[in-house]
């Protein structure tokens, strides 16, 4: 089941990233090209980060909530799950 994830994961995130690319080379301001992990979760990213007062965990959770594109986050939790399936199975 887990590898079954991550191949789905892999590919949206592929699918996703594609279409940005094809958005930003048609010079389109699509919504997928500001897509971030921020834009589904707003809220609770804006809480999380208020609490840490670590200069470095900030930057770190900033960069991952606001910066990375969501069509990575999708391809490398693909991979992991794609890994985990593979490796640990219950035959």
């Amino acid at each position: 089941m887990a590898s079954k994830l991550g191949i789905f994961s892999i590919i949206a995130g592929l699918v996703l990233g594609f279409f940005v690319l094809i958005s930003r080379f048609m010079g389109t301001a699509d919504f997928l090209v500001t897509m971030t992990i921020s834009s589904f979760f707003q809220d609770t990213t804006d809480k999380v980060l208020e609490l840490i007062s670590n200069d470095t965990v900030y930057n770190a959770l900033h960069s991952f909530f606001y910066e990375i594109h969501l069509s990575w986050v999708l391809v490398g939790l693909g991979v992991l799950l794609l890994m985990f399936g593979t490796f640990i199975r219950k035959d």
